[in-house]
């Protein structure tokens, strides 16, 4: 990539941080564009490219929603640019239910960070995870606690997408988790946030990349930070919290993203009934005659009978 677009790439996020975006969701953008760069001129508009590009997609299955969102940062990208273009718009699929740990899987996690033995890294990293568990923080939100966040047993969070921030409690066994990393293994470069490197301030690629190695090392490939999130909503709601307490805690705008959750756990529900409703409504089988009836060829029945075993209506009762 040349060195004029990685600088217009940093104007980019600039740009798009002060129209409202995070700076990780700006950054994801200038991402997503330097990717699209290898297939596009993405200094002009060139429809004809862009609607080739976007066939050869759909062609080979990239799924929908993910050129919506390459769309969509190109959209915003041509409006950094000053050109006034409007993009393709692809039909919205039905979203996918979200791929949500078990409480097993969180424990093969805790105890691959147990195993590792450069104790400065992985009870930074084992904290991580369990805050990101015990809390519904997302991935930027996390980067963005600061220590005198933690009030003890609660922690502020700074919401990422122009929500408003939110105080969510911690279990106990959580809050002794993070004064044992602040008092013992906490890297002091940074003297404000609560996760750190060697280098300063923990980052977002950093934690995305953190994720990613620990589900593939215990066989979790599909994880990632916000399915953990997905995880804490879920078990929220079927420990009995309302949903709008739950919609609080995880810092949805709306509601209607909120009840997703339900929707899963529903689905859930019906697999763990399946077995209950067969036996609850098998009075079908209970009534049906031992023996079988056979039509005759001729389409009557034998003894005068009807086909499932009663005598027809006479033509008055008919």
């Amino acid at each position: 990539m040349n060195e004029d677009l990685e600088m217009k790439l940093q104007e980019f996020v600039s740009y798009r941080i002060g129209h409202g975006d995070s700076i990780s969701t700006a950054e994801r953008r200038a991402r997503r564009i330097k990717t699209l760069a290898k297939y596009l001129d993405v200094n002009r508009v060139d429809t004809g490219s862009i609607f080739k590009y976007v066939e050869e997609r759909l062609r080979k299955g990239i799924k929908k929603k993910s050129l919506r969102i390459e769309l969509m940062d190109l959209q915003r990208w041509f409006e950094f640019l000053g050109y006034n273009v409007v993009l393709p718009k692809l039909k919205k699929e039905p979203d996918p239910d979200p791929f949500i740990p078990t409480s097993n899987d969180l424990i093969r996690i805790r105890e691959f960070c147990l195993s590792r033995k450069d104790r400065y890294t992985w009870m930074r990293n084992l904290a991580i995870v369990d805050l990101l568990t015990t809390t519904g923080m997302r991935a930027g939100e996390l980067i963005k606690v600061n220590i005198e966040d933690w009030k003890g047993d609660s922690l502020y969070i700074r919401s990422e997408k122009g929500e408003r921030d939110r105080t969510v409690p911690l279990p106990k066994w959580m809050q002794e988790e993070l004064r044992e990393y602040i008092e013992n293994y906490r890297y002091k470069t940074d003297p404000k946030a609560l996760f750190t490197s060697r280098t300063g301030r923990f980052n977002y690629n950093k934690l995305r990349a953190l994720i990613k190695y620990v589900g593939t090392k215990v066989g979790i490939p599909q994880l990632h930070p916000h399915s953990l999130r997905h995880y804490y909503a879920t078990m929220l709601w079927k420990a009995g919290v309302d949903i709008r307490e739950v919609q609080i805690l995880v810092g949805h705008a709306r509601i209607d993203t909120t009840t997703r959750y339900t929707h899963i756990s529903q689905k859930e529900l019906g697999e763990k009934v399946r077995d209950r409703v067969e036996e609850v409504f098998s009075f079908r089988q209970k009534l049906e005659p031992k023996g079988q009836i056979h039509v005759k060829n001729d389409g009557s029945e034998p003894n005068g009978m009807g086909a499932l075993g009663f005598e027809p209506r006479s033509a008055g009762l008919s």
